[in-house]
């Protein structure tokens, strides 16, 4: 037998059967279901935590905080070499945005948007001689 005949006859079998049904107690058990977690607790969030990992959670926040104004009113030598590094830093790529990037920046995006209006001018020229998708 031709393998094009046996599927168009399993085809027309396959048809022919009836379709599965759901049970009669799929609707009832999936409205119980539903029922039984709306009516539990819906509460999320901090309060919900266990007591041991909220008060942890406390001592972290109060630790970051502390540090954070030890930092702040007395910054180390350190930390202002970093500030100052970071300055120096930020400065040079300042210059190097305006003297070497933004010239070109402004090129690169109108090439950029004129070949996206290109691309979906020829998309749409292709779509309109084959004829639009198709629905197979």
């Amino acid at each position: 037998m031709d393998p094009i005949d046996l599927d168009e006859r399993l085809d027309r079998e396959l048809r022919h059967l009836p379709r599965p049904g759901a049970p009669r107690t799929l609707l009832p058990r999936v409205l119980a279901a539903t029922i039984d977690c709306t009516t539990g607790p819906s509460a999320t969030g901090w309060l919900t935590w266990p007591l041991g990992w909220r008060i942890a959670f406390a001592a972290v926040v109060l630790l970051l905080a502390a540090g954070g104004s030890v930092l702040l009113t007395a910054p180390p030598p350190a930390v202002r070499n970093a500030a100052e590094t970071a300055g120096e830093v930020a400065t040079v790529a300042r210059v190097l945005w305006e003297a070497m990037l933004q010239p070109v920046a402004t090129y690169v995006f109108v090439l950029g948007v004129s070949f996206t209006l290109a691309c979906a001018l020829a998309w749409a020229a292709l779509e309109a001689a084959l004829g639009g998708a198709s629905h197979r």
